[in-house]
């Protein structure tokens, strides 16, 4: 073994170098630890979170605003379809109601089935008005 070297110390005392090094109070890392990383972890999963979700809705909100245009063209053609449709049955009423027998028959059977027809007014229009678009 080698001879320890002794260091004089402020105040008069001598110490030896291996042994002051062995004896030395390390700080402890159990001690130094403070909240800081577990709630910046926290912060940060937190974050990627709502990161996530906020993507995942994003892509959810493009999805349902592609279907809806997609369907767009169906409903603008049931639209046309219902006011040509009401038209022909209004125009139906008006047959019936001049004392043509088989629209009269027409008009009511369709009654029995619980289909009741409103002519419009001669100054209205015979055409629905196109519904708003809605976001």
């Amino acid at each position: 073994m080698s001879n320890p070297q002794v260091v004089n110390l402020p105040g008069g005392a001598a110490v030896a170098s291996d042994a002051a090094a062995r004896t030395a109070p390390v700080p402890s890392r159990r001690m130094a630890m403070t909240s800081f990383v577990p709630l910046l972890l926290c912060a940060l999963t937190l974050l990627g979170w709502f990161a996530f979700q906020t993507v995942l809705l994003l892509i959810d909100r493009d999805a349902l605003q592609a279907s809806r245009q997609a369907q767009q063209q169906t409903v603008d053609n049931a639209v046309k379809l219902r006011a040509s449709l009401d038209a022909l049955a209004a125009d139906t009423q008006r047959l019936a109601n001049a004392g043509n027998p088989n629209a009269a028959l027409l008009v009511t059977e369709l009654r029995k089935r619980g289909i009741t027809i409103s002519v419009p007014a001669a100054g209205a229009p015979t055409e629905p008005a196109t519904p708003a678009s809605t976001r």
